[in-house]
């Protein structure tokens, strides 16, 4: 049995943060039920790239296992559907900006009293209240005002544009995910939901308390990509290989330092013109071979990864029957992630039912 089996959450967010949580919690054995707006439902679903189906891949992969039911918001009758499916669930995600849901007839405060029981989390960029709580945003200005831009080595002397967005995902999704199984654990003791008031902003702000610790205790700020973990030591970078491909050497302490000079059979200074030489006399895959035990890996492409013998033995990635590979997010996630994304308002019908809401009254005017 998978831990959240048996907790059903509706999720009523788009894009990435919201849906990306409950792609979490979907990969812990809950269900979720996403609900969608008529006239296209979540931007993702049509965002490329896309799948040979025609839908976005980013959707496909974020909603595989999930249902989804369409509901419109505005309409009276449809907020009555929605506390329909509320009465049977157990968490509430929402990613509007503050005041979105009170405009609804839906706020957090009156949902609580409502259904006691229900877990409500609000994920936005820079939380419930303050100076920007209306204040849209993305990724990039939560980073932003977090102080991770200011970390990273500077393209030209500006910040660079992060790979992944960890505002999104760290801030955001997986803050909120954590908090939410929190609060479910809190409620088996209370009986009691809560309401979560999830800034992506302070999320992120909160994976980097080492560097604010340490720029505290140094009486600076850390320099931009120079610093242990940002690219000041020559032990903790990426290297160019013969091939053109990429080594990750992360031999930080000496033990593995003297492990990389006698796996290459000689003393090598940690400088970092004589390892860029170094690392251009093979290619990056006969150094990961031989340097492996030293804390060095390839860099590896995406469409490398459903080859590499660690994701293959632990099940990493999963191929659906598209073609479309995808990750997913714990051990034996395969389960729900090999599952097909829902069309939207496939469960309509099914779900509202379920809960007891006759379909038909969907129709009825506002």
């Amino acid at each position: 049995m998978r831990p959240l089996e048996g907790i059903r959450v509706i999720d009523l967010s788009r894009l990435l943060p919201g849906p990306m949580c409950s792609w979490y919690l979907c990969g812990l054995g809950a269900e979720v039920v996403k609900v969608e707006s008529p006239g296209g439902g979540d931007y993702l679903r049509h965002s490329p790239p896309r799948t040979p189906s025609g839908e976005g891949a980013w959707f496909a992969a974020l909603h595989a296992g999930k249902k989804s039911v369409v509901l419109d918001l505005k309409q009276s009758s449809h907020c009555t559907a929605l506390r329909a499916l509320l009465g049977s669930a157990d968490v509430l995600i929402e990613g509007n900006r503050p005041g979105t849901m009170a405009r609804l007839g839906l706020s957090p405060q009156a949902l609580r009293v409502e259904f006691p029981r229900l877990v409500i989390a609000s994920i936005t960029g820079f939380g419930q209240d303050g100076p920007l709580r209306d204040r849209p945003g993305h990724d990039l200005g939560f980073q932003a005002l977090a102080g991770t831009l200011s970390l990273g080595r500077p393209v030209d002397g500006v910040p660079p544009v992060p790979a992944v967005p960890v505002g999104d995902i760290g801030g955001g999704a997986l803050t909120a995910a954590m908090r939410i199984c929190a609060a479910l654990h809190a409620r088996g003791k209370t009986g009691e939901g809560a309401w979560i008031d999830a800034s992506m902003t302070e999320g992120t702000l909160a994976m980097i308390a080492p560097q604010v610790a340490g720029m505290s205790a140094m009486g600076r700020n850390p320099v931009p990509g120079g610093e242990l973990l940002t690219g000041a030591n020559p032990r903790y970078r990426s290297y160019r290989c013969r091939d053109g491909r990429f080594l990750a050497v992360a031999a930080l302490e000496d033990k593995f330092w003297a492990t990389l000079c006698d796996r290459i059979g000689r003393a090598v200074e940690p400088d970092e013109s004589a390892l860029e030489q170094l690392f251009l006399e093979n290619g990056r895959d006969e150094w990961a071979s031989m340097l492996g035990p030293a804390c060095c890996e390839p860099v590896l492409q995406l469409d490398e990864l459903a080859t590499h013998p660690l994701h293959v033995s632990r099940r990493s990635l999963t191929a659906l029957p598209d073609g479309l590979r995808v990750s997913h997010p714990v051990p034996d996630g395969h389960t729900s992630a090999c599952r097909p994304s829902p069309a939207l308002g496939e469960h309509t019908e099914s779900e509202l039912a379920r809960v007891g809401f006759d379909p038909s009254r969907l129709k009825e005017r506002k």
